[in-house]
């Protein structure tokens, strides 16, 4: 039976291992795509790092350490270091492979109705909760997101992002549902509800989609970026 501290880092191992060896498939040939990826992957995991410092030294959310290998850094165990490299590793290759199998652009009709939605839907909730700290910055830093790709015109990557982020909310769920207590006697990571909406989605609370929303467009807009700089 697996010791409860290896917990964490596990689940970062389940998330990573088949898009890591599926990376060599000479169709997708993900491996390629490294040059652009690890750069959005570092610069995008820095600012989530600085965030995600700051709210859990002042308790908007935090760790069991039954859970935690005791590795930490900055007040954040060596699992959740991890999950900001795993989680967008796993996230951009599946928006790789849908785009290489899937041939039609679905919402390349509807994706700025979309982007549109979002944007002021993240404004009001992020108005309307600015007393709740989670709530706030993430709906308010997706609204800040939104709004730069809605002064470069909405870029065309957009659709295949939104497709992508929903084939994706399949093992988010699985995923975020054992980290916030699913199947578990306590969560992993904990919240501090006072700063949130208190909206659960089993056991998630409903900002983490917003939040997993804003990491993934963020990498997923640098790795175009890189793409399109390293010409990968």
């Amino acid at each position: 039976m697996v010791p409860q501290a290896y917990y964490y880092l596990i689940i970062n191992l389940l998330v990573i291992l088949v898009p890591l060896i599926r990376s060599f498939d000479h169709r997708v040939a993900y491996y390629r795509r490294w040059r652009a990826l690890f750069p959005a992957i570092l610069i995008t995991g820095a600012i989530f790092v600085v965030w995600d410092v700051y709210f859990t030294k002042i308790g908007i959310w935090g760790f069991n350490p039954t859970y935690l290998s005791g590795i930490s850094a900055f007040g954040l165990p060596l699992g959740e270091w991890l999950f900001f490299v795993t989680v967008p590793y796993a996230c951009v290759f599946i928006y790789e492979v849908l785009r290489y199998f899937i041939q039609t652009d679905w919402l390349g009709t509807y994706y700025k109705t979309i982007t549109w939605i979002i944007f002021i839907t993240s404004l009001l909730l992020g108005v309307c909760n600015y007393e709740k700290w989670y709530t706030a910055t993430t709906f308010f830093g997706l609204f800040v997101l939104l709004g730069i790709h809605i002064l470069l015109k909405f870029p065309g990557f957009l659709s295949r992002f939104y497709l992508s982020y929903i084939v994706c909310l399949i093992p988010f769920f699985v995923v975020n549902g054992i980290l916030t207590g699913s199947g578990l006697d306590q969560p992993i990571v904990w919240y501090n509800d006072n700063e949130n909406l208190g909206i659960r989605i089993f056991t998630i609370p409903i900002e983490d989609t917003a939040y997993g929303f804003f990491l993934l467009l963020l990498n997923t807009s640098l790795f175009e970026y890189f793409k399109k700089e390293f010409k990968t």
